[in-house]
């Protein structure tokens, strides 16, 4: 596990800069999953604590708590305020995987980046697969959901890379990026 841990992260964060977007609001997503999430993978409390070192208001709503931390006694989420628009980091509740939102981004740009991050571990002994990749029908258009897994030879689990995008904004968000530990099947 520790070679997968040390070989992904150190894949994901030299390979998770986004080439020149066209927008800011999916570039600052990925530079902000690529930040917290990545380093963080499997480590809730890394992410906790990057929350508190920037001073990052806590989300206590339960409507938005629904949405970004989901069922379980384990998550927690970040309002994140920026010039692009809002954004939120969030622990999911079940996984404590590690999450980022955004309210407004480019479908089309965040899955650009998102593959080319997940793509660009791949090499002899990592395997990458998908394990779902769905378009659902919602009032903010079809909403695309796609999920792979990555994972080292005889490791006792991976990683899921999570992305989901709405085609338009109007729900509670558009864009997300999430990674939590998979089991090995």
């Amino acid at each position: 596990m520790r070679r997968l841990t040390a070989t992904v992260v150190g894949l994901l964060i030299c390979l998770s800069q986004p080439a020149q977007a066209a927008d800011d609001r999916a570039a600052f997503l990925v530079k902000l999953f690529s930040a917290v999430c990545i380093p963080n993978m499997g480590n809730p409390n890394g992410v906790r604590a990057w929350a508190a070192a920037k001073h990052l208001n806590q989300i206590e709503t339960a409507g938005w708590l629904d949405v970004f931390v989901g069922p379980g006694d384990n998550g927690g989420a970040w309002a994140i305020p920026t010039a692009y628009g809002n954004f939120a980091l969030s622990i999911r509740g079940k996984t404590e995987g590690c999450a980022v939102w955004a309210l407004a981004a480019d479908p089309a740009e965040v899955e650009t980046d998102f593959k080319a991050i997940v793509e660009g571990v791949k090499q002899p002994g990592i395997k990458v697969r998908i394990d779902k990749d769905t378009a659902t029908d919602s009032p903010s258009g079809p909403v695309r959901a796609l999920v792979y897994n990555v994972i080292a030879p005889r490791a006792p689990a991976g990683y899921e890379f999570t992305m989901l995008t709405a085609e338009r904004t109007g729900g509670a968000f558009q864009a997300s990026i999430q990674v939590a530990k998979a089991s090995a099947d």
